[in-house]
């Protein structure tokens, strides 16, 4: 997008706004106004439509994912009555008989959104016997409710999802389209994520960047080339669930397996090495649109923002290259801003990468001298 197209978005955000607050004072819009904001509106969602096709795109050839979950927010949270509160504390405490005996004195009344707000309680309580008998009642599996099995890692509540049709494909929905779906929530407990993957979740789905995303509401297109399963994996830490999403087809280089490692260290030192075995790339940059380089960058940046020693060394013995994020200039800064006049941290990894046996040990990949050596 140009300047002239930013220019052109901001000043129609800035007269939508005016005339949106105008009518919220209860101020009448003009004709002419009135067109404006139908224009600028018509013009949004064309521009989101063409965002979402161009996400959409590059996975025309595929099968159609299942339709996203509904989330019946405005039903969860409405104003309800006192019985019906007390309803909603007997399905996240289990009280089936109680729960049981004020629906049948409904006589077949009940509404939708009760029935929803109890399917959500009880899933919050993990009352597996009483969400399968909210949804024999009529209620539907909702993003809320299996938000919540995600949250306890309750594998009954998933199966009794199953059983009303629920498929581990179907996106939840959230506030800004980020959560995805179940499966890459569920990556630290291996039964879980044998049972999803056995129900056919695709361990390469999961949402697009947020910036990508931004915009499109909460149920945005999915990346189908996303590897956000096996980057939350590494965070937490069990190679065996990392095993069986690879099994499955998950792809390595879609995911930040390094990174994520890094953020749970020492506890996923054992991960962090075993993805260095498996090939994870040492070298693999994160990079963002906005912000700055030191917002993303390579393992070998994160591990010497937080001064880690022991995965610097592991990086240079797999071959992380300290030009490919620009390292020297970045412990240089970090030097000078430490005030360390000694140059400690670059003497410290300069010392390091002469212990590795690094061809650049102090010479950059074009021969010259590092400058900061």
């Amino acid at each position: 997008m140009d300047r002239e197209q930013l220019e052109s978005l901001r000043r129609d955000a800035k007269r939508r706004d005016f005339l949106v607050f105008k009518m919220a004072l209860g101020q009448h819009l003009s004709v002419s106004e009135t067109d404006d904001l139908e224009q600028i509106t018509n013009k949004e969602k064309a521009r989101l439509n063409e965002k979402c096709m161009l996400l959409e795109a590059p996975y025309a050839h595929l099968p159609p994912l299942p339709p996203a979950l509904p989330d019946f927010w405005h039903a969860i949270n409405t104003r309800f009555e006192p019985p019906e509160m007390k309803f909603f504390t007997w399905c996240i405490d289990g009280q089936r008989d109680a729960m049981e005996e004020y629906i049948e004195a409904q006589e077949g009344r009940i509404g939708e959104r009760v029935l929803q707000r109890g399917l959500v309680s009880a899933c919050e309580g993990g009352r597996a016997d009483v969400v399968r008998y909210l949804l024999k009642k009529g209620a539907r599996v909702s993003g809320r409710a299996v938000e919540h099995a995600c949250q306890r890692c309750d594998l009954t509540l998933f199966e009794v999802f199953i059983e009303h049709g629920w498929n581990p494909n179907q996106q939840i929905p959230s506030l800004d389209g980020g959560f995805g779906v179940a499966l890459p929530h569920c990556t630290r407990d291996l039964r879980i994520v044998q049972f999803l993957l056995a129900q056919g979740a695709d361990p390469n789905l999961g949402p697009f960047i947020s910036w990508k995303r931004s915009g499109l509401g909460s149920t945005p297109p999915m990346d189908r080339n996303s590897g956000d399963a096996l980057t939350r994996a590494a965070r937490n830490g069990n190679i065996e669930v990392i095993d069986l999403l690879l099994q499955h087809g998950a792809v390595l280089e879609w995911s930040t397996p390094l990174h994520s490692a890094l953020c749970s260290w020492p506890q996923n030192r054992q991960v962090f090495v075993y993805f260095l075995r498996l090939g994870a790339d040492p070298n693999k940059d994160i990079r963002y649109p906005y912000g700055t380089a030191w917002d993303g960058g390579t393992p070998l940046l994160w591990a010497m923002r937080s001064r880690n020693w022991d995965a610097i060394e592991l990086l240079l013995e797999s071959g992380a290259d300290p030009e490919a994020c620009n390292l020297y200039p970045c412990i240089a800064r970090m030097d000078t801003k430490e005030k360390n006049r000694d140059k400690s941290l670059m003497k410290a990894f300069m010392d390091l990468m002469n212990k590795v046996g690094g061809k650049t040990s102090i010479y950059t990949h074009s021969g010259d001298r590092c400058p900061y050596s």
